[in-house]
């Protein structure tokens, strides 16, 4: 009996330290969002409601795309082959149900993002997700953009990271496959190129001298001046500007703590058949003498580009002033 009491202590012990099991990795593909919801309520204004907003147009680019390519999944149905999708929505409604949103990370795999919203009824459900709604978008978003910037420090360029600090002060977490392609005093080029897609980034200063620097005039007049003198088309005469017929949106943002004008919109080579969406940010230096520009485009013909705009705005968010 003393052998068999000393072997249970040791398991007991042994089990008590036992490390847990690593989570398995995400699945799924960028931009897919898993919404799991029963079908009396996906059919119905709770279901439109939740798509509507999870799916809405991205403004900003040349095709509709959606905010999120949406999964439906019944709740019964919602398995290990679902739970482990890199972003999952999952609402449960019922008598006796607190009104209540959890932004989770991590729950079932890694690195994955997590919301379950929970109503007593339908009216309570659409009132707690219109008024969080901005919110979540943000939760799955920045967490989209954290994913992209974990496998660019895990391959970062410093033949293109090094350069860009030493001239503009300001760090950026470049991937391999970026490559500078025209430097000047006040003005660089980085520039990621397949035979189907091309991804830059521009990035530019100019003193602060103007009263319009962050608003959607000041920023479109930089953008097409170093547009013209630095990023000519294919014909000569030819050079990308900004296609304010399709008007650009300005937002408010920061960059690392440092307050930012964020523009989005269409770019085009005037006189040619060229154009696609950019990002564009204007912030201070750290003198907050001078003006810094980061204004990412890309040019995939044929091609869905929500993804590719993506990548290269987490490019520009990761700037950190030195």
């Amino acid at each position: 009996m003393k052998y068999v009491s000393l072997l249970l202590t040791v398991l007991f012990f042994t089990a008590c330290d036992a490390p847990q099991m690593p989570l398995p990795g995400i699945t799924g593909k960028a931009g897919e969002l898993v919404l799991v919801m029963d079908d009396a309520y996906w059919n119905g204004p709770a279901g439109d409601t939740t798509f509507n907003v999870l799916s809405q147009h991205v403004y900003g680019l040349p095709q509709a795309e959606p905010m999120f390519n949406v999964v439906h999944v019944k709740t019964s149905a919602f398995t290990k082959i679902f739970q482990s999708h890199r972003n999952i929505v999952t609402v449960n409604i019922g008598d006796g149900l607190p009104t209540n949103i959890q932004l989770k990370t991590d729950e079932w795999a890694t690195p994955q993002v997590v919301v379950e919203i929970s109503a007593p009824s339908v009216d309570a459900y659409m009132e707690v997700f219109a008024t969080n709604a901005s919110r979540i978008l943000g939760h799955v978003l920045k967490k989209e953009e954290e994913r992209i910037l974990k496998s660019y420090r895990a391959q970062e360029n410093l033949d293109v990271v090094k350069p860009v600090e030493t001239s503009f002060g300001v760090k950026l977490t470049v991937p391999k496959g970026y490559n500078i392609v025209r430097q000047e005093e006040n003005f660089c080029w980085i520039r990621y190129e397949t035979k189907d897609v091309t991804q830059s980034i521009l990035i530019y200063t100019e003193p602060y001298t103007k009263e319009n620097t962050f608003s959607v005039a000041g920023m479109v007049e930089a953008i097409d001046g170093f547009s013209k003198t630095f990023v000519p088309g294919p014909d000569a005469g030819t050079h990308m500007s900004t296609f304010v017929e399709y008007p650009p949106r300005l937002s408010e943002t920061s960059l690392h703590g440092k307050y930012a004008s964020k523009l989005v919109g269409l770019w085009h080579i005037e006189r040619a058949l060229m154009g696609g969406p950019f990002v564009s940010y204007a912030m201070l230096d750290a003198s907050e003498k001078n003006v810094i520009h980061l204004h990412g485009f890309v040019f995939a013909p044929g091609k869905n580009k929500r993804n590719y705009l993506r990548q290269v705005d987490a490019i520009i968010n990761s700037a950190e002033l030195r």
